[in-house]
C-alpha cells in the first residue's frame, strides 16, 4: 500500500478543522514584506510602483523606475504569542532573521516615447515563524477519552487484529495513527464482553493536566522575471513570471499528565507529530497604471494562482502524477504507567509520505488609487480581492472532501491597505495601514498592520528604515471536544533597506 496518506493539515494537530484550515490559510497567504518605504506604506504601492516591491502587486510598478536601480532588505521579526486556554495564559516568543527583498531594475531606452524596463527580484512572501506553548487543567476530559471515542466510532475499521499488526502504520493513515499509537500502548483496549474499546481512565478520575508546545517555521518567497513598458509616461504596463519557494515545518509536542489522586494506573503520555512541506509554484502577474493628470495615478493588476508542487519530490516513484508536493511526516507516543518502571513506546518509525500531491492557491484583483503632490508627498491606496473559497487540494482520497469544505468555510475577501509619504528635500516621512479580512466564515482571522518609517536619499544613494507590527488572533483545539485555544500574535518586524540608483 502506497506511503500517500491523509491530509498534510489535518495530521499536524489531531483531527482540529480549525487548525486545518490554519495550516491551509499559511501557504495560501499571499502577504509581501517588501522593502523598508514599502512596507512602511503599509504596501500600498499599486498605483504608484518606483519600488522592487511594488511589482508584488502591480508588476506595472517596473515601468515606473526611470533609472536602473538596485536593492537589498533585511529584516528582524519578533512573533510575539499570547496564548491561552481555560483561563490560563502563556507568553512566548521567537525571533529570526531573514532577507525580505532583493532585485535589480535595468531600464532600456529604445524610442523617446516608448521605454522598457526589466527587472529580477526576490520578495518574501509569508514568514510561517511562530511559538506556541499552552498548558490547562479538565476536570473531566483527556485526549484518552478521544481515542477510545474514535475507536468505537469505526469498530470494523479500527478492529484490534488490524491496529495490533506490524504493518499498521503502513494499513492506516496518519490520521489514524493516535488510535494505532494508543492501542499499541495500552492506553485503551478492546473488551470482548462490552464489545468496545475501553480505556485506561477509571471513571473516578479527577482530570489530567495538559501542556501543548507547538514550534512554526519556515517562509515563502517568490523569484520573479518582470517587463515594464511607459508610454510617454502616462500610461505604464507590465508583466511578471514568478516562482514560489515553499518550505514550511510543524513540530507538535502535546503532553498529559494524571491527576495525583486518580486512581487509575496511568501516570503520563507524550504525543509527538512533526509535519514537514517543500513544494514549488509557478504564477503570472499582470497590471496597468494610468495618469490622467500629473497629480492623480490609477492602478489594475491581477495575480493568477500558484501550482504549488515539488518536482524533485522523492515521492515521485510512489505517485501517479509527474510533480508531487514534498510532504513528510512522522509521530510517537511515549507512555509512563504508575505500575511500570519504564514507558511503552508506540511510532511511526520513520517519515511517511501524505497525499496531497499539489496545491492550487487563490488568484488576486487589485484595484488603486494614488494622489502625489509633486516633490512634496503622496498618498495611495489598494483595494484587494481574494476568494480562499477557490483553494484547491488534488491528490489522492479524502481530497474531494477537504475540497468541498474549503467551499463550505472559506469565503472571498477584500483587503485594504494605505500609504502616506512626506519629503523635507532628502530626508523621507512615511506611514501606513493594513487590514486583511478574515477569510474564515467562522473565525475571525483578520490581519490589522501598522507601519512607520523615514528614509535618506543622498546622491545615488538611498536608506530607507521601518517599522511593522501586524495583530491577529487565531483559534484552534487540538482535538475533539478540548477546549478552544485563543492565539493574539503580534509580529514586530524591523525593516532596513540600501539601495543604489545607477545614473546614465
Amino acid at each position: 500500500m502506497k506511503k500517500i496518506f491523509t491530509c498534510i493539515f489535518v495530521c499536524c494537530v489531531f483531527v482540529s478543522n480549525a487548525q486545518m484550515f490554519d495550516d491551509i490559510l499559511k501557504v495560501s497567504y499571499q502577504d509581501y514584506e517588501g522593502t523598508a518605504r514599502f512596507a512602511a506604506m503599509g504596501g500600498a504601492f499599486g498605483a504608484l510602483g518606483g519600488d522592487i516591491s511594488s511589482i508584488g502587486v502591480n508588476p506595472a510598478g517596473l515601468a515606473v523606475f526611470r533609472k536602473s536601480h538596485v536593492s537589498f532588505t533585511s529584516s528582524l521579526n519578533n512573533i510575539y504569542n499570547n496564548s491561552s486556554v481555560a483561563g490560563i495564559q502563556t507568553d512566548n516568543s521567537r525571533i529570526r532573521a531573514g532577507i525580505s527583498s532583493l532585485g535589480a531594475v535595468i531600464v532600456v531606452e529604445n524610442q523617446d516615447m516608448i521605454k522598457w524596463n526589466i527587472g529580477i527580484s526576490y520578495l518574501k512572501k509569508t514568514n510561517f515563524n511562530r511559538r506556541t506553548a499552552v498548558k490547562s487543567i479538565f476536570n473531566d476530559l483527556s485526549i484518552i477519552d478521544y481515542f477510545s471515542e474514535k475507536a468505537n466510532d469505526d469498530k470494523d475499521f479500527f478492529a484490534p487484529s488490524y491496529i495490533s499488526s506490524y504493518e499498521a502504520f503502513y494499513d492506516y493513515n496518519p490520521l489514524d495513527w493516535d488510535v494505532v499509537m494508543a492501542y499499541g500502548t495500552y492506553l485503551i483496549d478492546w473488551d470482548k464482553e462490552k464489545g468496545k474499546y475501553v480505556n485506561v481512565l477509571d471513571k473516578n478520575d479527577r482530570g489530567v493536566y495538559q501542556q501543548i508546545n507547538s514550534l512554526t517555521k519556515g517562509s515563502s518567497g517568490e523569484t520573479t522575471i518582470d517587463i515594464g513598458v511607459n508610454c510617454n509616461d502616462k500610461f505604464f504596463a507590465g508583466i511578471l513570471l514568478g516562482m514560489t519557494t515553499l518550505n514550511y515545518g510543524r513540530e507538535v509536542v502535546y503532553r498529559e499528565y494524571a491527576h495525583e489522586d486518580n486512581i487509575s494506573d496511568f501516570d503520563r503520555l507524550t504525543y509527538n507529530t512533526n509535519l514537514k512541506i517543500r513544494g514549488l509554484g509557478l504564477n503570472y502577474k499582470i497590471g496597468v497604471i494610468y495618469k490622467p493628470v500629473q497629480t492623480v495615478r490609477l492602478g489594475l493588476a491581477f495575480h493568477s494562482p500558484d501550482y504549488l508542487m515539488y518536482p524533485y519530490s522523492t515521492q515521485e516513484e510512489d505517485s501517479d502524477y509527474p510533480s508531487a508536493m514534498d510532504n513528510l511526516y512522522s509521530a510517537s507516543m511515549e507512555v509512563k504507567y504508575k505500575s511500570e518502571n519504564a514507558p511503552l513506546l508506540s511510532g511511526s518509525g520513520g517519515d511517511y509520505y501524505l497525499f496531497v500531491e499539489r496545491i492550487k492557491t487563490p488568484y488576486k484583483a487589485t484595484g488603486s488609487l494614488a494622489f502625489v503632490f509633486g516633490q512634496f508627498g503622496l498618498v495611495s491606496m489598494d483595494c484587494e480581492y481574494v476568494d480562499y473559497s477557490r483553494i484547491k487540494l488534488t491528490g489522492y482520497d479524502p481530497t474531494n472532501i477537504f475540497n468541498s469544505d474549503i467551499k463550505l468555510f472559506f469565503k472571498n475577501t477584500v483587503n485594504l491597505r494605505f500609504g502616506a509619504e512626506i519629503w523635507m528635500k532628502n530626508f523621507a516621512l512615511r506611514a501606513g495601514y493594513r487590514f486583511n479580512q478574515s477569510p474564515d466564515k467562522e473565525y475571525d482571522l483578520s490581519r490589522r498592520t501598522y507601519s512607520a518609517g523615514i528614509g535618506w536619499r543622498f546622491k545615488q544613494f538611498n536608506v530607507d528604515m521601518a517599522y511593522i507590527q501586524t495583530n491577529t488572533v487565531d483559534y484552534y483545539t487540538h482535538y475533539k471536544d478540548a477546549n478552544k485555544i485563543t492565539e493574539n500574535l503580534k509580529n514586530r518586524r524591523f525593516a532596513l533597506t540600501l539601495g543604489w540608483t545607477i545614473d546614465d
